[in-house]
């Protein structure tokens, strides 16, 4: 075990479980992931050609390759989360959302808030008591409105003496942890596992000379509307891309096996359809061919609420062909998910084994 308390799982590379601990821990809802792409930054410059950062904040590591093709490969840096949109009398935050949250889940929670100093403080999400509500209002749904952040001052004045202002960023903020031999649980897995795969699958090439041009994308404000897919699509104009995502892993009790988008353990997923693209066959098939010949686990997701950085991906210029793979987390848009490190450690082979067999894959 190592000396922070995870321990290192057989058949993955020594820093892969660091590195999803790293980039969970990372603060970066959408907007605001420089903390996030400092780390990758690090985690790549070593293993590409060329890194850079263009205007939206998309992170695009280059890995040049002998051949006139190029693979994207994308997944997003940020989280979902929160902004400070004022502040009461008693010191106390009221706050909106940052991409999807279900706000059942919200109260009761800690909280980090990034400071107008880039510092960093604590807080809590409060709502009034049960004991103080009238019954009729017990029983209604919890409200984002009703809700606030306690930073533990009393004033205005004390909040803006910390650093806080209108349009702070927060997020649902815990510790990383590691639950036996093969499951992690830790924030915003939606998207650093995807972030990690990519890494993992850079590190895997970075003695290779590859065929295939591979461009690696880590990009920004997924969470509210894929922006920084588009542009970065735009600018790469890749032959093919593959979204990395952290996608619905649903086997769990109350939830039909009709309705479990995937499952844990049975590796990646590639997804055939959802709101934002119909999977492109010859791409499934390709990606299919790749797992069967390489022994990879997978399994097929089936159609989902929800998109991906695919989505607007595909439609960039005269369009480009496009595939997602996914990680299947249990748990996601909550303060916490779940993640197998098994199928981390397929989903790492697999995008792996298709950068280096493209180049001769019939159709593609």
């Amino acid at each position: 075990m190592a000396a922070n308390g995870l321990r290192h799982r057989k058949g993955l590379p020594m820093n892969s479980v660091e590195v999803l601990r790293t980039l969970s821990e990372a603060f970066g809802p959408s907007g605001f992931e420089d903390e996030v792409r400092n780390e990758i930054r690090q985690m790549v410059e070593p293993l590409v050609d060329d890194v850079r950062v263009d205007a939206l904040g998309n992170l695009i590591a280059t890995k040049r390759g002998s051949g006139n093709r190029t693979l994207m490969l994308d997944a997003h840096m940020d989280e979902i989360g929160f902004m400070v949109t004022w502040i009461e009398d008693g010191g106390f935050l009221r706050f909106t959302t940052i991409g999807g949250w279900d706000p059942r889940i919200v109260p009761a929670h800690a909280v980090t808030i990034r400071t107008d100093r880039g510092t960093y403080i604590r807080g809590m999400i409060g709502t009034a008591p049960p004991h103080i509500l009238r019954p009729e209002d017990r029983e209604k749904p919890f409200r984002i409105d009703d809700l606030f952040i306690d930073i533990g001052v009393s004033s205005p004045e004390e909040a803006a003496a910390l650093g806080i202002r209108i349009g702070s960023p927060a997020v649902i903020s815990y510790g990383f942890e590691q639950l036996g031999d093969d499951v992690v649980m830790g924030k915003a897995f939606d998207d650093r596992a995807g972030c990690a795969v990519v890494v993992g699958a850079l590190e895997a090439l970075r003695n290779e000379t590859t065929e295939i041009t591979v461009v690696a994308a880590f990009t920004v404000q997924e969470e509210v509307g894929l922006r920084g897919a588009q542009t970065a699509a735009f600018q790469i104009d890749p032959d093919i891309a593959i979204a990395l995502e952290g996608s619905i892993a649903a086997d769990m009790p109350g939830v039909p096996p009709a309705r479990q988008p995937t499952r844990q353990g049975r590796g990646p997923s590639i997804r055939i359809m959802d709101s934002g693209m119909i999977g492109m066959p010859r791409v499934i098939r390709a990606l299919a061919e790749t797992a069967e010949t390489e022994s990879i686990r997978f399994q097929y997701q089936v159609p989902a609420p929800g998109g991906t950085d695919a989505g607007v991906i595909h439609r960039s210029k005269a369009g480009v062909l496009a595939g997602v793979v996914s990680l299947p987390c249990r748990y996601i848009h909550s303060p916490y998910a779940t993640l197998r490190l098994s199928d981390f450690e397929e989903a790492v082979r697999l995008i792996t084994a298709f950068s280096r067999r493209l180049p001769g894959i019939a159709g593609i």
